[in-house]
């Protein structure tokens, strides 16, 4: 298997491999290097005979805290719709390529899971989630929509969507539980045991026939127009990074310091 940076990749019993995000003194911020180390782990895994499921964790405290705004931040000369949109539609190919794999993946999450998180684990087949998770995409607040809308109005239908993305709260795990995010909640000392154990299970089952279960599930949604509704999503991002709003936001991170700014955006909302 290949070294990477950000990422530990490795086998962890017969059949079973795993994936884990190693920025923790980042909160595993999802970087453009993380995030290109990514699609080589996509490549070894599916290309991989032996290897028949993926558990995907996060180092440290968290899962992730979405992705890596420092990384991200356009300079302004540069900074065009043609651009952007692009770059967003790069985004939605790489989620979609993980709902796709040929292979069932289970992310593990614990701790924050936020913003471009929630598109990761979104796009994963199953998820299981510690007590004290948190979902959310606190980024709405003034920095546009998720290019896939982390299949929310898929799996927790719109009402439930719309309430967390026009606050941009946090939604405990039990919350994600009952509405559909996720599909089950343990201790958080339980957790990484709890997902060994359904991975092997999975992992009883013949690779061909995972494939096919997998396969046969996703095409019931490409036919609904999955794939279509997430890259309008990413058109719709394109336009919302052109509001004042997310440009004032913007100047305000250069100006101020991402902190400051993050802080300032995020204070009105802490008096619930």
């Amino acid at each position: 298997m290949s070294n990477y940076e950000t990422l530990i990749y490795e086998k962890v019993e017969d059949r079973i491999f795993r994936l884990t995000l190693n920025r923790p003194e980042k909160l595993n911020a999802l970087s453009q290097k993380l995030l290109k180390e990514l699609e080589g782990v996509m490549d070894e895994f599916e290309g991989n005979p032996d290897a028949s499921v993926l558990i995907i964790r996060g180092a440290g405290r968290a899962f992730s805290a979405g992705y890596d705004l420092q990384g991200t931040q356009h300079p302004g000369s540069a900074f065009t719709v043609t651009n952007d949109r692009l770059v967003l539609h790069k985004t939605i190919e790489r989620w979609q390529r993980l709902w796709a794999l040929s292979k069932p993946t289970i992310a593990q999450v614990h701790g924050f899971c936020l913003a471009g998180a929630t598109e990761f684990v979104g796009h994963c087949d199953i998820v299981f989630a510690s007590e004290d998770a948190q979902f959310g995409h606190p980024a709405g607040r003034a920095l546009g929509i998720l290019p896939t809308l982390s299949m929310w109005p898929v799996l927790m239908g719109p009402r439930k969507s719309k309430e967390y993305f026009f606050t941009g709260d946090y939604m405990s795990a039990q919350e994600a539980l009952e509405w559909h995010l996720i599909n089950r909640v343990f201790p958080k000392d339980k957790l990484e045991e709890e997902t060994l154990n359904y991975a092997r299970r999975v992992a009883m089952v013949p690779a061909e026939l995972l494939m096919l279960h997998k396969a046969a599930v996703n095409r019931f949604y490409d036919i609904l127009g999955i794939r279509a509704a997430e890259q309008s999503s990413a058109d719709i991002d394109a336009l919302a990074h052109q509001t004042d709003t997310v440009r004032n936001w913007m100047k305000a991170s250069r100006e101020r310091g991402l902190k400051d700014a993050l802080t300032e955006r995020d204070r009105p909302f802490s008096k619930k």
